[in-house]
């Protein structure tokens, strides 16, 4: 705790610097673009086409929505949620996401200092501010604000449940989210694995309860999601693009295909959610709970056929819960560099032509560079490779939680 309490005495100033850069993004924003929020919020946009098409009874699956324009891919319970987006103005929608994003991250800060020990009071205040405007600039995070995403709030909905919840109610949260989008329903097998029966059966019928429920308002795009459109990865996004930053991605990328073939993917995705779940099984033994959530959050975007880079939102919890399991300083900082330099949104516009109002790439936003690209462009699945090598080296020493 000696690092965070360093880090807490330059709150201020620290948190002016990231306020101030956000600001003069979205002054260069505005002059280039003459809006105001730094953002197009083009999945905010699918959302409230998801909430307009439910008003007007247009079918959410398999075409498209808005004229065209948008591919819905979420489950019909998570349409029915943004319901209210389609009322008002399209803005102040952008507003009041924007905040709910800040809030979202703010407070996965704030759960997870609490969970390595940070006291209550005014230094809990300060961390929680300061961390929440360094984490800002990760690639995962920014890009999600600047998306309009659901990704920290769904994050925010799962650490709040199983860090923070009386026993009774835990996995009310994960059901939620599962609802919402079908990728945190991951945690139900952490909840088996580590004996959290209870959770576990919570989760899963919470998530059975919103399908009843969409199915009993929108029965029609209930059954045409539930029998197949689910699986349309194809309606997601290319699987090639770098900016898929799965297991499936990489190996697409490596293979030059634009699909990489299913006996090749699925052991391997098995294996790799064997390891990371593996991994968070001794975390959570050794009584690193913050931990252990983070590194299921990374193994589900791992082994998902895909994962935008902004889905790795997962490295804000793994940056709080990863210094309990160190135990000496030099290791510490180690672990800092490497993530940062994984997950920091670096200014790499100046290489590779990116429009300069939009919020910084990190690493596999550089261009071709000789074949060196298949190793950067694929930093989160290597990095989580590296992660969980690295979580179940240490853990292996049974140092306590301090």
């Amino acid at each position: 705790m000696i690092e965070l309490r360093r880090l807490a005495r330059h709150a201020v100033p620290i948190t002016a610097v990231s306020v101030a850069l956000f600001l003069a993004l979205a002054v260069l924003h505005w002059a280039i673009t003459g809006y105001v929020v730094m953002s197009d919020f083009w999945d905010l946009k699918v959302y409230r086409a998801g909430g307009e098409a439910v008003l007007t009874g247009e079918p959410l699956y398999p075409g498209k929505l808005a004229g065209g324009m948008f591919a819905f891919t979420y489950p019909p319970f998570a349409a029915l949620l943004f319901l209210p987006l389609a009322f008002g103005p399209e803005q102040l929608g952008q507003y009041l996401v924007f905040l709910a994003n800040v809030a979202a991250l703010a407070a996965v800060v704030w759960v997870g200092l609490r969970a390595v020990g940070a006291p209550r009071g005014r230094e809990l205040g300060r961390l929680t501010m300061v961390l929440t405007a360094l984490l800002f600039w990760l690639e995962p995070v920014s890009w999600t604000v600047y998306l309009g995403q659901v990704n920290l709030l769904l994050m925010a909905l799962v650490v709040v449940d199983l860090l923070r919840l009386p026993r009774r109610w835990r996995g009310v949260g994960v059901g939620i989210a599962a609802g919402i989008k079908i990728v945190p329903a991951f945690f139900i097998l952490h909840l088996l694995l580590t004996r959290q029966y209870r959770a576990a059966a919570t989760a899963a019928g919470t998530a059975v309860a919103t399908v009843l429920v969409s199915l009993v308002l929108l029965p029609g795009d209930t059954l045409r999601f539930w029998t197949g459109t689910f699986a349309m990865t194809e309606r997601v996004g290319d699987v090639e693009s770098p900016m898929n930053q799965s297991l499936n991605g990489l190996l697409s990328r490596i293979l030059g295909v634009d699909s990489t073939p299913l006996w090749l993917w699925l052991p391997l995705a098995l294996l790799a959610a064997g390891a990371g779940l593996w991994v968070a099984w001794r975390a959570q033994r050794d009584g690193r709970r913050l931990l252990a959530v983070s590194l299921v959050g990374l193994t589900a975007a791992m082994v998902s056929p895909i994962s935008w880079s902004h889905h790795w939102v997962w490295f804000v919890p793994l940056l709080i819960g990863l210094p309990p399991l160190l135990v000496d300083g030099v290791a510490v900082r180690a672990a800092g560099v490497f993530a940062a330099l994984l997950s920091f949104a670096w200014p790499l516009h100046f290489f590779d032509g990116h429009r300069m109002d939009l919020p910084p790439l990190g690493l596999i936003g550089l261009p071709a560079a000789g074949g060196l690209e298949l190793l950067y462009q694929n930093a989160y699945p290597l990095g989580f490779l590296v992660i969980v090598a690295f979580a179940a080296r240490r853990a292996a020493v049974r140092t306590p939680v301090r």
